[in-house]
């Protein structure tokens, strides 16, 4: 990369390829400088010589800008959704935010609180003293309130939500613990509504303990329903302290998956 800019003729698809490379490295240092140097970069070559098209930055696209955040969402630990925002908020602010480029910050915001927990978890395993939950439930107030405000902005701007929409901000909400905004979500879905978003807030039900949510949501995807539908569901009745029959539930479902043909799994 640094050759071929040299040589003048590094276009953003290159660019693209160093970000994937960083981010597969999990090198957020190489991530903050190309995002410095495609801030500040004169104007990029492009690639066939193609225009870009009115709105767009001569140094930065939307594929550009989706794969800065995906490079800065690949740090698990959860401290980089800072910097997601800011690749959001620049792509917003030079008309170039689409749907994919908010999908891959919904993700990064629902990888955030899901890294925090996992960096804990491996701290304790590693023989590290607990500690307690404030920094845990920071991340999850912070991705809530990022999730509330991108949610809110793609409607301003007349971007379209689709499936990842939902099922991402579905799961930064259920993992925040305020499953009443994973519902909220999923009802506003409408059409979009699949098999992945249902997925989505059956899990959020099962980390809430809310076997009733999630059972009616699974009843809701029909024959859409798949083995990961079946086994949230399952888990939502484990940790559910509801008054219903757990075992007569968990026998139906599994009536249900032999009628619909799906093996049990582990």
């Amino acid at each position: 990369l640094a050759s071929a800019r040299r040589s003048g003729v590094a276009d953003k698809h290159m660019y693209g390829v160093g970000l994937s490379i960083a981010s597969s490295a999990g090198r957020t240092g190489w991530v903050d400088a190309l995002w410095r140097e495609l801030r500040q970069a004169p104007e990029l070559r492009r690639t066939r010589e193609r225009q870009p098209s009115e709105g767009q930055s001569a140094r930065l696209n939307a594929p550009l800008c989706t794969a800065l955040i995906t490079a800065f969402g690949s740090d698990r630990d959860g401290s980089r959704l800072g910097s997601c925002r800011a690749v959001l908020q620049w792509a917003v602010e030079h008309g170039i935010a689409n749907t994919t480029t908010y999908n891959a910050f919904l993700h990064c915001a629902s990888r955030s609180i899901g890294g925090t927990a996992s960096a804990r978890r491996g701290r304790r395993r590693g023989g590290a003293a607990a500690s307690d939950d404030t920094s845990a439930t920071d991340a999850a107030a912070l991705a809530v309130a990022m999730t509330d405000q991108a949610l809110a902005q793609m409607g301003e701007l007349g971007v379209a939500r689709d499936a990842r929409t939902a099922a991402s901000a579905i799961t930064v909400y259920g993992r925040a613990g305020r499953l009443d905004r994973a519902r909220d979500v999923y009802e506003e879905s409408g059409d979009v509504a699949d098999t992945v978003v249902g997925n989505a807030l059956i899990a959020a039900a099962a980390r809430a303990g809310d076997a009733v949510l999630a059972l009616d949501t699974l009843a809701s995807l029909g024959d859409a329903a798949s083995i990961v539908s079946y086994n949230a569901a399952l888990q939502a009745l484990v940790k559910s302290d509801q008054s219903l029959d757990r075992v007569a539930h968990a026998l139906e479902l599994r009536r249900a998956m032999a009628e619909a043909g799906l093996a049990e799994d582990e």
